[in-house]
């Protein structure tokens, strides 16, 4: 009678409740991930030297400006055509911007939200993880997920386990 009720556990995903965190994974094909802890591990994974100017809003954690800023993260990683996986976290970007209520177009006009500065891709790409992590902190936006399976093409991108990344482990 175990044995039957241990194989339909097993056979459900209901055992990955069971066994070590970094085995769930391979255990199943369609692990799920927040959208948002991946384009976070793809900016980190991206490490290519890119010598073009970016710029980049001054004001990531102001509400009212959070249409405004994703506008223009998405209109600068579209300057990076070389790296399949920018083109992710863009096309991720707009998959936030229609599902997160902060990233609506907002009737605020407000000036310091058109200050930007011009940069290196480094600190491009830290504004962009600050501003991430602060859109995640929306409880709207950090439960769009993504299936594990088709993220990245030609397996061009490489990141590290998202388990331990989206746990904060690594």
């Amino acid at each position: 009678m175990y044995l039957h009720l241990f194989l339909l556990l097993f056979s459900s995903g209901a055992s990955s409740y069971f066994l070590p965190p970094k085995e769930t994974p391979h255990l199943q094909n369609k692990t799920k991930y927040t959208i948002i802890d991946e384009m976070l591990c793809l900016l980190e994974a991206e490490n290519d030297p890119i010598k073009e100017q970016f710029s980049k809003p001054l004001h990531v954690k102001s509400q009212g400006c959070a249409h405004y800023n994703t506008e223009k993260f998405i209109h600068e990683l579209k300057k990076i055509p070389t790296c399949k996986c920018m083109k992710i976290v863009e096309k991720d970007m707009k998959k936030l911007e229609q599902n997160c209520s902060i990233l609506k177009k907002s009737s605020s006009n407000d000036r310091s939200c058109l200050v930007t500065a011009k940069t290196n891709f480094s600190r491009f790409k830290e504004s962009l993880e600050e501003f991430l992590k602060w859109v995640n902190q929306k409880q709207e936006c950090n439960i769009i997920m993504r299936s594990e399976s088709g993220s990245y093409p030609d397996n061009e991108c490489t990141c590290p386990d998202l388990w331990k990344y989206s746990k904060g482990l690594l």
